[in-house]
């Protein structure tokens, strides 16, 4: 009996994949709450509206994600990008992955 995971298996690991890459997603894009005074004020920090000015970009882009209230501290959890890096490459390993057992279970059927 070959250990071998199969297409099927390969498959649900990435599907498993793109879910945590989106709930990840999902927690970064709304750290910030819908009012930013708000969710700085909860969070005991104080809102640089300057520092907001200067890096307008920041909380519209999608990697590397950033809400700052100020230039120390950030509303977007600390896991959240690395987490976002490592269910990307979970997803493609795991596409990789039934790719080959799928090579290589027509290779063996023939």
């Amino acid at each position: 009996m070959s250990t071998r995971l199969r297409p099927p298996a390969w498959l649900g690991l990435g599907v498993l994949a793109l879910l945590g890459f989106a709930v990840t997603a999902f927690t970064g894009m709304w750290a910030g709450g819908k009012d930013i005074d708000e969710t700085c004020a909860a969070a005991g920090q104080p809102l640089d509206q300057a520092y907001r000015a200067r890096n307008w970009q920041e909380p519209g882009q999608f990697f590397p994600m950033h809400n700052r209230c100020n230039a120390d501290y950030d509303l977007v959890p600390g896991w959240v990008n690395p987490g976002l890096v490592l269910f990307a490459v979970a997803a493609v390993v795991c596409l990789a992955g039934a790719v080959a057992a799928i090579t290589h279970a027509r290779r063996n059927s023939r």
